[in-house]
């Protein structure tokens, strides 16, 4: 008697991936952060993803990759993971949920587009990585000043660069933009 491979609910692989926690930014998901392309899921169990990094050098991809392998696989009946990042489109803060912006906020980073996740004034798309004016004011996470203004170009991670609040005298971190 052969055994037949339990149906994969794609409902569950999905969860799985939208899940896997950020592992620079610990409070948000890849789900949060707008990061899940696609989902694909065969009848044999085999499992496809495409991921957006959010820049094009990020350390963090085979982590991230590892994770959601690892979260996949746990979903009943999936035999095999194939994950592929991509680049176009590209990745953009905008794809950056609600609760993702606020746990960004929560956590002292500042995501592009202020707080309510809209695009910048002129309508352009930003991306991460390049670096705008240091004049681009971001609301402080801390008390939501826009006074604010770039200390250093150089963050923790390269897609993030260092804040400086002049009403709450706190530091912080933001997402770098692409600004022609």
């Amino acid at each position: 008697m052969t055994s037949v491979p339990a149906a994969v609910e794609e409902t569950a692989v999905r969860r799985a991936v939208a899940d896997v926690p950020d592992p620079e930014l610990p409070p948000v998901t890849v789900g949060m952060l707008g990061m899940v392309h696609a989902v694909a899921v065969s009848d044999e169990g085999v499992v496809d993803v495409e991921l957006l990094p959010t820049f094009s050098g990020c350390p963090a991809t085979e982590m991230i990759e590892r994770d959601v392998v690892a979260a996949v696989r746990a979903v009943e009946g999936v035999r095999e993971v194939r994950v592929r990042f991509r680049f176009e489109p590209p990745w953009t803060p905008d794809r950056i949920d609600a609760t993702g912006r606020e746990r960004l906020r929560e956590f002292g980073i500042a995501p592009p587009g202020g707080p309510t996740g809209a695009p910048p004034p002129d309508g352009r798309p930003t991306l991460p990585l390049a670096l705008g004016p240091s004049s681009d004011a971001r609301p402080c996470p801390f008390c939501g000043s826009t006074e604010t203004s770039r200390d250093s170009a150089f963050g923790p991670t390269p897609c993030r660069d260092l804040r400086f609040c002049a009403v709450c005298q706190q530091p912080f971190e933001a997402f770098k933009t692409l600004r022609p």
